[in-house]
């Protein structure tokens, strides 16, 4: 019997259990804490919008499937190690509604659009160099009409005539 007791203590696997049991223990007492917040938030949004929160709902429910995974580890009742070293509860919940939305998209039809050819329209030449063209023509235009100084007056005939500004 005491040869027993000695393999038992020297087998590693029994060893190895106990430290996942451990650290599976501070994962519960994490996992309280936050089902513990969760409730009061759920309370809360409950009393200021008159409903639960669906969001709040999906977490409490996955976190205690995660609860009760430990617990069975914890007592023996389960092989299984839970979350983080398999998938989290509600994981592959996600996964499976991702693909079943995916499956519902892709079988409906959508009838084919043609495209519809959109007119082509000239380029339009920028504002700024409108304005600068703009000026330039009438300040030509300005000096054209009136001269500045009697230099420019000699070397018009037409221009002598008019008064200096």
């Amino acid at each position: 019997m005491s040869d027993d007791i000695v393999e038992n203590l020297k087998q590693p696997s029994q060893w190895l259990r106990i430290a996942f049991m451990l650290a599976l223990a501070i994962a519960l007492y994490v996992a309280s804490v936050v089902l513990t917040l969760l409730t009061l938030a759920q309370a809360v949004f409950s009393l200021l919008t008159g409903s639960d929160n669906q969001n709040l709902r999906a977490l409490g429910r996955d976190l205690a499937t995660y609860v009760k995974q430990i617990l069975d580890f914890l007592t023996y009742n389960s092989e299984l190690k839970p979350f983080p070293f398999s998938d989290y509860p509600g994981a592959n919940d996600d996964a499976e509604a991702a693909e079943v939305v995916e499956s519902e998209v892709e079988s409906e039809v959508e009838p084919e659009v043609e495209p519809v050819a959109k007119p082509v329209r000239k380029p339009r030449k920028p504002a700024a160099k409108k304005a600068s063209t703009t000026k330039k023509k009438a300040s030509a235009a300005k000096s054209d009409a009136a001269p500045k100084n009697s230099a420019d007056l000699k070397g018009d005939p037409e221009g002598a005539d008019k008064p200096q500004e």
